[in-house]
């Protein structure tokens, strides 16, 4: 095994293999969602079960105390403005915008030049691999459900989503006996991420309004809004319309839960790599690479780690093979 420290990250070799990429797994400054949860945990035992390249992210992913690998470098005068704008922490429709598509912003020109030559090491460091697996988290929320994995192939660049999809298939039958005995732990989890979500809310906006809530806050919201809108009990549904409180949410929320089938893997069914701007300009054109992005949600990651990683490993077998008969 060989281990290299550089700034904002670590690689761990042991071999051949593929290329395990955890973008997001720093430190949680400021809030406890700013990192991806054992994202580094389901990845490890990936790395530690079928050897080769783990690219481990130590730093945050808060534009103002680190770096998000998952987006794109911002150019300087961007990066310069914003940085007093981040502080602030007051513009949150424009801070949402430059999230969505840039890696981090800087003090000064020095800052600058420090976080993009990490952000560069980063992504050439990854470039190595020829089969690169990107492991992050999803949140167990209504919007993900019936999700327990979500993947992600950027437009089926770089690999043939039909045949990913059958492999896709394959497993969730193997699994369904373990997607089963999960389900009722599964939908807890998700209820009571709904009212972490909400007490989130409560806390930054100080009601529970659609008209107040504003950014990645209200679009979250409105995707769970679509499921609790096609599961939930009708009486529930109306109740909420009348009367939009926590209480009446959570209510329909757990209406919803309990129509909805076991948990399974899925492929874009949430994340469709369209916020990856780091991965997409960074390693595409792929020059006979491979990239899959895994979104395991936070229950499978904490609750179920080796399992996850069986799953990744599966899939990334059977990929694997494929590729060489072809």
């Amino acid at each position: 095994m060989k281990i290299k420290f550089y700034p904002g990250f670590v690689v761990y070799k042991n071999g051949r293999g593929p290329t395990y990429v955890t973008p997001h797994s720093g430190p949680a400054l400021e809030t406890t969602t700013s990192r991806d949860d054992n994202s580094e945990t389901v990845a490890s035992l990936c790395w530690l079960k079928t050897g080769g390249t783990l690219v481990v992210s130590n730093i945050p992913r808060k534009r103002l105390l680190g770096v998000d690998f998952n987006r794109d470098i911002p150019p300087p005068e961007k990066a310069l403005g914003y940085y007093e704008k981040f502080k602030e922490d007051e513009d949150q429709e424009a801070l949402y915008k430059y999230r969505k598509r840039y890696a981090f912003v800087a003090k000064d020109m020095e800052d600058y030049r420090n976080r993009f030559k990490m952000y560069r090491d980063f992504w050439n460091e990854i470039k190595k691999g020829h089969f690169i697996v990107l492991v992050h988290r999803a949140f167990t929320r209504l919007k993900a459900i019936p999700s327990v994995m979500d993947l992600s192939t950027f437009q089926g660049r770089g690999i043939d989503t039909r045949f990913l999809k059958r492999v896709v298939s394959d497993i969730n039958t193997k699994y369904s006996e373990f997607f089963e005995l999960t389900d009722f732990e599964y939908k807890n989890v998700a209820y009571l991420e709904q009212k972490r979500a909400i007490n989130n809310i409560l806390r930054i906006y100080g009601d529970f309004d659609l008209k107040k809530i504003k950014a990645d806050f209200l679009i979250n919201i409105k995707k769970d809004l679509s499921v609790i809108k096609r599961y939930a009990n009708k009486r529930l549904k109306e109740r909420l319309d009348d009367d939009f409180s926590p209480q009446n949410f959570l209510l329909a929320t757990r209406s919803a839960l309990e129509k909805i089938g076991n948990p399974k893997i899925t492929i874009e069914h949430v994340f469709k790599g369209s916020l990856a701007t780091g991965p997409k300009r960074q390693l595409f054109p792929a020059r006979n690479r491979i990239i899959i992005q895994f979104e395991p949600t936070t229950f499978l990651n904490f609750w179920y780690p080796n399992e996850a990683s069986d799953m990744i490993i599966e899939i990334v077998n059977r990929v694997t093979e494929r590729s060489i008969n072809n």
